[in-house]
């Protein structure tokens, strides 16, 4: 099927993708989840930048070499298994954001709430976290409605917000040592429980974001060379930031004390108490929210062109195959992602606890997100690599089953896993639907 072309403005550098990456990757909150779980985390780090963040690298810069045209991962998957695959490739990961983003939007406001004893009890007021978490959504889809022009600063200041988080929290802990020790007595070995096998999804989970930058190479000044040096600089960035900022809340709080939410600012708390740092839970806050803006306009902005390709491709409505007279920008799926994430927002809120609602969105957006690395990785294999296939199909297959197993905060097991089937089986259901109607008009 030939292709149409459709040019989109190049707005990206290498320093513009080395921040995208950054931003995209790093979630402030998964550093909290790790320090709770211990200082055996710091390994699992390790091992998942060995066993699936090194390995994507591997397949994002060969395949986007062999593949340079806009769409990434699509692209690949359609190479290697067809025309329908891609098409669910794409589809899952597009849809996966409808999840991730009120995950990421609880997160963010919860811990924002808690950094000030002013706000602190509201944090899990679904009250007050639903209007903050739709100003920020809007904030964000409006900036990324803009173009890249405008939405690569959003990305650039989030990078910068996870640069100065890891700054201050690494002088902070070293500062703590010298006058106070340790909070934690550090050991290597993770502690198994199988209560927390679901956390370590949720850490493979924050691997991932490397395969967003080739999904815009049509906007990337000179992609085949830019992709590649940027894909290696963000993978050792990311590895330094997760391992030392982890280190860094364990040196205030022990594991036990440390809550999986709200670490990160707890740890400001802690700054500002026993080292007169007063500054910090205000400047972390600010990170933090750079950070999460940056992550969350990287998400939306680059998983938007998949319905824009697969418009152009005669898949979806040809309406998601234009681009926005001024701005040049895919709008619609912008605003469906933008609508869809808002509506599901507010829905996560009804029926559970907060923190089981929370949990529900977490572990679906794990799910969606890994099935399409089944496929990047089952490319990777058809396109000859072979060892970061094996390593990243594993701890795929591994979130997918990790995140069925419910936390302590859930109250009816069963019906949490049957949300979790039966949503993914309705996304599937849809997405053969769409194909199949799309695809047999297609001249």
């Amino acid at each position: 099927m030939p292709e149409q072309t459709v040019e989109l403005r190049r707005e990206l550098g290498l320093r513009d993708l080395v921040l995208f990456n950054v931003a995209a990757i790093v979630s402030t909150r998964w550093i909290a989840a790790a320090a709770h779980a211990g200082s055996g985390s710091l390994s699992l780090w390790l091992l998942a930048a060995i066993f699936f963040l090194v390995p994507s690298a591997f397949v994002v810069a060969r395949l986007s070499r062999l593949f340079p045209q806009q769409g990434g991962f699509y692209i690949w998957t359609r190479e290697a298994f067809g025309e329908w695959h891609g098409f669910a490739c794409a589809w899952f990961y597009y849809v996966n954001n409808l999840f991730w983003v009120p995950s990421v939007l609880i997160a963010t406001i919860g811990m924002l709430a808690s950094s000030f004893p002013q706000t602190a009890p509201y944090a899990e007021n679904s009250k007050i976290v639903l209007p903050a978490a739709l100003v920020l959504l809007v904030f964000i889809v409006a900036a990324n409605y803009a173009g890249l022009r405008v939405a690569k600063w959003v990305d650039n200041l989030g990078g910068a917000g996870v640069y100065l988080i890891w700054v201050i929290l690494a002088i902070a802990a070293i500062v703590f040592v010298f006058r106070y020790g340790s909070a934690t007595h550090f050991r290597i070995l993770p502690n198994w429980h199988w209560s927390k096998l679901n956390f370590w999804s949720q850490l493979a989970f924050g691997m991932t974001g490397l395969e967003l930058s080739p999904i815009l190479s049509g906007e990337i000044r000179d992609p085949k060379c830019t992709i590649f040096r940027a894909t290696w600089i963000s993978t050792a960035l990311v590895v330094l930031f997760y391992v030392v900022g982890t280190a860094s809340i364990l040196v205030f709080l022990s594991p036990d004390n440390v809550s999986p939410v709200i670490g990160l600012t707890q740890a400001g708390t802690q700054a500002a108490g026993r080292i007169g740092w007063t500054w910090a839970p205000v400047a972390i806050a600010a990170c933090i929210l750079l950070s999460v803006g940056g992550q969350l306009g990287t998400y939306i902005g680059a998983s938007a062109r998949l319905p824009f390709v697969l418009g152009i491709g005669n898949l979806l409505p040809p309406a998601f195959g234009k681009l926005h007279p001024r701005y040049g920008t895919p709008y619609l799926s912008i605003l469906v992602l933008g609508i869809g994430s808002g509506i599901l927002l507010v829905i996560s809120q009804l029926g559970e606890t907060f923190r089981a609602a929370y949990q529900i969105t977490v572990d679906m957006s794990v799910i969606t997100l890994f099935i399409p690395f089944l496929y990047i990785f089952g490319a990777a294999w058809k396109f000859k690599q072979r060892f970061a296939a094996l390593a990243g199909l594993g701890v795929s297959v591994l979130a997918i089953g990790f995140s069925f197993i419910p936390t302590g905060d859930v109250k009816a097991p069963w019906l949490f896993e049957a949300k979790l089937l039966g949503g993914c089986a309705l996304l599937y259901v849809i997405a053969l639907v769409f194909y199949r109607r799309y695809r047999s008009v297609t001249p």
